[in-house]
């Protein structure tokens, strides 16, 4: 039967008009979207309209699942991800036979009906709304544990759900107990040897970080993005999810919807989950009053615990609909072209590159003393130390927003552990130990600072608690891993993850000696502060002042129009170092006590017009870009098939 084309059947429903529907056309021509996701992403009309004209393009009824809901005992739990997946529902039986709803009759959608109801069953057209909206209701619980447990059940080592094994604690409650006895029995040995590791575990990591930083300032700056951005085909751009979990969020839900809208991206080739919990109404009534367009889809997460931001993400995963998926927080500023950049690079990198993290930064750098060192320190680790990581071969812990990976890969590998409150940097360690490499991505997204201490040190804590975990999780079976990642990257990750938490603890030890020793006292205590301990503490100390100095003052150049006010940050930087020893300590003890509390950070504080006075000078700087393999981009680009157009 000849189908009438849905361009007409729009037309003559009065639901669009011809200028509309030209425009359609145009890109349609342009990025081989179906014209379908071309009226949806651009917001010409809205899912109901448009299904009920795919119907009578297919000639098949139409169904409301949400005014007619299925037969429940047509549907099976196992099978929710199936119906996302492809887009249909088993309705209701007529005359005997199954009626099938679904979003569109594709091959592997008709195969699967098949296999599950035989060649009797009918079919019928539903809208991709609806499908989502029957899921969630009777299968959100489920969908909700599953991605709160999954990682648990599927790869239970690489879960952080149970800080310390009972292997583990046999290990490690004697250590302490001996430390206990030799404390109690030689205080003078005791407080010799805490001393000795904690000048070792010191000036061990600032040699290691001095060294990645000067790799990373080796870098050869990117060139030609232009040129490759203008090389893209946009009819060969996959379908991209983006994932963005929020909680209490509103005041700055308008200036996040529209960072979305002026992404360089097609339209209808864009997926964005705004990932709510089911309790804040406060965000979800600031999206509707704002009215996103139907790019937008606003996913409810149930209630479960811990109430974290990768069970949220992984809850949003069930619904992800692209080959490629990042996650963003509702402050974050990506640059327009980000996604572009991301594809770019994921087809003419090497296969074994999975992943790419943006450049951070903040738009609100200049606020006050503290954003002014929370810059520097991002400068520092996203501009030149992971850089210099990933030059040496060395696991790159990701950064919690503007990471990119294939959606596909994502899954394989467990998703995110939502146990773990830094699930960025151990999905980083998890994508290394399993073979594959993490780039950096010449892009940046610019994110809102924390201008007090307190929310600081909230925030910090729970970062460096994460590491915490990190290292605890990866180093249930050391040899396993060193086999992993080789020697070389196993030495890596134990000075950028493991040993990074012990300086922060030890550096009061460290600064507390060398300020006796300073102010006279530590002389009249020389059995417990000998001369050498003393010397090698004061070293030790100068040269972790100095290499911080160094580190800060190569990037306070960069700030080109405030470089005298980010000189002046550069020098006071040490004060910032004492904030961190706070937040270590409290990080160690909600390890023991909190292990997966998630404290939130509040944003909405910052005017985002400060963005311009500091982007600029921020985007300067140079990063890494990997050689491709050669291929030319339309070669590798694959083009996408649809059922209708």
């Amino acid at each position: 039967m000849k189908r009438t084309p849905l361009g007409e059947i729009l037309l003559k429903r009065g639901l669009i008009s011809e200028t509309q529907l030209t425009h359609a056309l145009m890109l349609h021509q342009r990025n081989g979207s179906r014209l379908g996701d071309i009226v949806i992403g651009t917001g010409m009309i809205g899912y109901y309209e448009l299904y009920r004209a795919v119907a009578e393009h297919y000639n098949l009824p139409f169904i409301d699942l949400l005014k007619q809901p299925p037969e429940t005992r047509l549907l099976l739990r196992e099978e929710a991800e199936d119906y996302l997946r492809l887009q249909l529902i088993p309705w209701q039986t007529l005359d005997g036979n199954p009626v099938i709803a679904l979003c569109d009759p594709t091959d592997d959608a008709v195969a699967w009906i098949k296999r599950r109801f035989g060649s009797e069953a009918s079919l019928a057209i539903t809208s991709p709304y609806d499908v989502r909206r029957t899921v969630e209701k009777l299968f959100g619980d489920d969908l909700e544990t599953s991605s709160r447990l999954s990682l648990w059940q599927r790869l239970p080592l690489y879960s952080a759900r149970i800080t310390l094994l009972p292997r583990h604690k046999r290990f490690l409650y004697p250590l302490l107990a001996a430390a206990i006895l030799l404390t109690a029995a030689k205080p003078l040995y005791a407080a010799l040897v805490l001393m000795i590791l904690c000048n070792i575990a010191y000036g061990a990591t600032m040699l290691f970080k001095c060294v990645v930083f000067a790799t990373g300032t080796r870098v050869n700056a990117s060139k030609n993005w232009t040129k490759r951005l203008a090389s893209i085909d946009e009819r060969h751009l996959p379908v991209y999810t983006v994932l963005m979990p929020m909680y209490k969020e509103a005041a700055i839900v308008p200036g996040m919807l529209e960072a979305m809208k002026t992404l360089d991206y097609p339209a209808s080739k864009l997926d964005i989950k705004l990932l709510l919990e089911e309790d804040d109404t406060e965000t979800l009534e600031a999206i509707r009053a704002c009215k996103p367009d139907y790019r937008f889809d606003i996913l409810r997460v149930p209630p479960g615990a811990p109430r974290t931001k990768p069970r949220a993400c992984n809850y949003g995963l069930r619904f992800a609909r692209g080959e490629y998926v990042t996650v963003l927080d509702a402050d974050d500023r990506p640059e327009r072209a980000q996604l572009k950049k991301a594809v770019y690079m994921f087809r003419t990198l090497p296969n074994d590159i999975v992943c790419l993290q943006a450049r951070l930064n903040y738009y609100n750098a200049g606020y006050n003393a503290l954003t002014h060192f929370f810059s520097l320190e991002y400068t520092i680790l996203f501009r030149f130390m992971l850089c210099g990581l990933e030059r040496i071969g060395i696991p790159i812990p990701l950064g919690g927003t503007s990471n990119h990976i294939a959606l596909a890969r994502l899954k394989a590998l467990g998703a995110w552990d939502p146990y773990n409150v830094t699930e960025d940097a151990d999905l980083g360690a998890r994508l290394a130990a399993q073979g594959f490499r993490t780039a950096m991505l010449d892009s940046f997204t610019m994110e809102e600072a924390t201008v007090t201490c307190l929310p600081w040190i909230r925030q910090r804590a729970r970062w460096i608690k994460g590491y915490m975990q990190t290292w605890l999780v990866h180093m249930r079976d050391p040899a396993k891993l060193c086999r992993a990642l080789g020697l070389k990257s196993f030495i890596g990750f134990q000075f950028f993850v493991g040993l990074s938490s012990v300086a922060f603890l030890t550096a009061p030890l460290v600064w507390g000696v060398s300020f006796l020793w300073w102010f006279g006292i530590a002389q009249h205590y020389h059995v417990y502060f000998p001369a050498w301990l003393t010397g090698i503490t004061l070293l030790n100390l100068a040269f972790n002042l100095l290499a911080h100095w160094y580190f800060t003052l190569y990037c306070a150049r960069f700030y080109r129009k405030h470089t005298g006010s980010f000189v002046v940050a550069a020098l006071l930087y040490p004060f910032y170092l004492f904030l961190h020893s706070i937040a270590s300590y409290k990080a160690l003890w909600q390890l023991v006590t909190k292990p997966h509390l998630w404290e939130k950070t509040l944003h909405g504080i910052a005017d985002e017009d400060e963005l311009s006075a500091v982007e600029n000078d921020l985007l300067a700087i140079p990063t890494t870009m990997p050689p491709s393999q050669g291929a030319e981009e339309e070669a590798i680009l694959p083009l996408r098939r649809y059922e209708f157009s």
